[in-house]
């Protein structure tokens, strides 16, 4: 069966794209095309220990190195925290991708055209129009940049962005552009490249005065900086643009409207380039704007976010807590900037992050800090950043809020709401008790106005949060079956004609599912059969490790499965034996388990 896209009710990042099916072919060319040593070795470097490689684990925190990647089998696996699989397997889990994401940059990255089948008309079509708009916007990304760099129009932006400390091999890294002072330059571009003036119209890069079908459009963007939006694919999905002009009358900056590609409570700004530092860190750094995000990772500062507005939303939060545990919220020390960071603490706090606050000298915002006294200065400040409630105790101490009754009255009204929101409770009532002591206010008072505050959701439904997987555990005969199997067709074909190994153990359903495939001996089961796998399947496969040389592994099998039913007999005997020995078991009954148990004991003498 092709490996079909399942329904979601959400798509943060516009990670789940409208398709129907991923077929078998291109699972399984992408998956051979792609060795698993070349693609975990283009993300840290791997050292030969043998016949296999291994470094430290990406997945955990270690000292010494127990990650192993295993050319022979493709796969890999950590002896310390139990990750493992395949190659795609690796990619879904270190990119924190779903499956067909992880066909998708496996098959760029091996230049392989997907075959994908969409499931309806409907489906076609609208997969086509992303299609269109995804080439629409990097061909508009591409336009805006080289009018940055190349065009005599240009200069202004050019001047603006070296004024903020970026040149332009900054502005080359980032995709920097610039949008001309015209109504239609980018318009009659795009229609040269043979766009339709419908696609340009759901693109979001053009307006018009009134919504009337036909009616005139123009360009959104016109003589701003423009800054190039990204889904966590790399993909341009829309553009903020800002103005070079000080006129009071104009927006500061505009941004694209909603589109098929683009929903701004869903897209972190500058997420594509910094997640590998947000996961290595375990923490991100909020920045209000993309300017300041741009001049923290180019000073080296790089576990670093942009929401796309001024205060986050639930899905933007649920989107960092698959990176990050810790938030740093640095957003400008103006009221404005305050007022974004209260507005954003809920969202956090409701996804279990632990949410910090970055105090920057009056007047300072990250990108000034940065170029006034370096990196290092910031990050002292980031280090030096309070838990956002011990953050309000200290302002509110240092301002004299807390010198009458109604100041203390105010603040737990202030933080009784986001308290209740904290995910642990063992830290929600630590929490609550610093707050008692330092205000001298009982806790019971507190817990009074402990409602948690209604949160805003860019999202009519949340996507569901994915369940906790079983470990599959089994039992050393077991085990050793699961190397026979994967490692000779002999053994895969004899099982085939057996009862399922599941009636030993219920989890050996995994190797029934192996040994109904067909594939190479000491081979990675074809991509298409693993693709249908969960994590936990997948990573106990990796653990089973390479079998040695045998001189006869079906006999092996024979006799592990042998062994395996004598001690389900001897099990199903003692059962019986000890029913009856209950003395209040009628004599018909009695003789009727005594029967079982000598039928039993001749179906063992049977197996020798």
């Amino acid at each position: 069966m092709p490996w079909k896209s399942p329904s979601r009710p959400a798509d943060p990042q516009g990670i789940f794209r409208p398709v129907g099916f991923i077929s078998e072919e291109s699972i399984q060319r992408v998956a051979d095309a792609n060795d698993i040593v070349d693609v975990v070795g283009s993300y840290f470097p791997l050292k030969r220990a043998g016949t296999s490689f291994r470094a430290l684990c990406p997945f955990h925190r270690e000292k010494s190195p127990s990650f192993h990647v295993n050319p022979s089998r493709q796969s890999f696996h950590c002896f310390g925290c139990g990750a493992g699989g395949g190659v795609l397997r690796f990619v879904m889990d270190y990119e924190h991708v779903d499956f067909p994401t992880a066909v998708r940059r496996l098959a760029q990255r091996a230049n392989i055209p997907m075959v994908e089948e969409a499931s309806t008309p409907e489906d076609e079509k609208k997969h086509g129009l992303r299609k269109r708009l995804l080439a629409l916007h990097a061909e508009a990304a591409q336009w805006f940049h080289q009018n940055l760099l190349k065009s005599q129009d240009g200069a202004a932006a050019r001047d603006y962005l070296k004024s903020r400390g970026l040149n332009s091999e900054i502005a080359k890294g980032w995709k920097l552009g610039y949008a001309p002072e015209s109504w239609d330059a980018l318009l009659n571009h795009l229609r040269d490249r043979k766009f339709s003036p419908e696609e340009i119209d759901k693109s979001g890069l053009a307006s018009s005065k009134d919504d009337r079908p036909g009616a005139q459009l123009y360009s959104r963007f016109r003589n701003r900086v423009m800054f190039p939006i990204h889904n966590d694919y790399g993909e341009v999905v829309a553009f903020s643009g800002r103005t070079l002009v000080a006129d009071p009358k104009a927006a500061k900056y505009v941004n694209s409207p909603e589109t098929p590609l683009f929903t701004k409570g869903r897209v972190l700004y500058g997420l594509e380039k910094t997640k590998r530092d947000l996961i290595e860190k375990n923490a991100a750094i909020v920045c209000e704007g993309q300017i300041d995000l741009i001049s923290a990772f180019e000073a080296g500062v790089r576990h670093v976010i942009a929401p796309q507005g001024t205060a986050f939303t639930t899905d933007q939060a649920r989107l960092l807590k698959r990176y990050v545990e810790t938030v740093l919220l640095c957003f400008d020390s103006d009221a404005a900037g305050k007022k974004a960071a209260e507005r954003s603490v809920p969202a956090l706090l409701s996804q279990g992050l632990t949410v910090k606050i970055v105090s920057l000298p009056t007047g300072e915002d990250p990108d000034s800090l940065i170029r006034k006294q370096g990196p290092e200065a910031f990050l002292r400040l980031v280090e030096s950043a309070k838990e956002y409630f011990d953050h309000n105790l200290a302002e509110a101490i240092a301002s004299g809020e807390l010198e009458d009754t109604a100041g203390k009255s105010r603040l737990v009204r202030r933080l009784a709401p986001p308290l209740a929101l904290v995910q642990d409770a063992v830290l929600r009532e630590a929490l609550l008790g610093r707050i008692s002591t330092r205000l001298g206010v009982s806790p019971a008072s507190i817990r009074g106005v402990m409602k948690a505050p209604q949160i805003e959701r860019d999202s009519p439904e949340a996507p569901p949060q994915a369940a906790l997987e079983e470990a599959i555990s089994l039992t050393e005969g077991m085990k050793m079956l699961g190397q026979l199997v994967l490692a000779s067709t002999d053994v895969r074909e004899w099982l085939r004609t057996q009862s399922p190994l599941a009636e030993f153990e219920p989890q050996a359903a995994l190797l029934d599912k192996i040994a109904s495939a067909d594939f190479p001996d000491h081979a990675p089961p074809h991509a298409s059969l693993m693709a249908e796998l969960s994590g936990a399947e997948e990573r106990f496969l990796s653990s089973l490790g390479t079998l040695r040389a045998v001189q006869d592994p079906l006999q092996r099998a024979k006799s592990t499965v042998q062994g395996m039913r004598r001690r389900q007999l001897e099990q199903r005997i003692e059962d019986l034996k000890s029913r009856i020995g209950d003395s209040s078991l009628p004599m018909e009954e009695r003789q009727k388990i005594q029967k079982q148990i000598l039928d039993l004991k001749i179906r063992m003498a049977d197996l020798r």
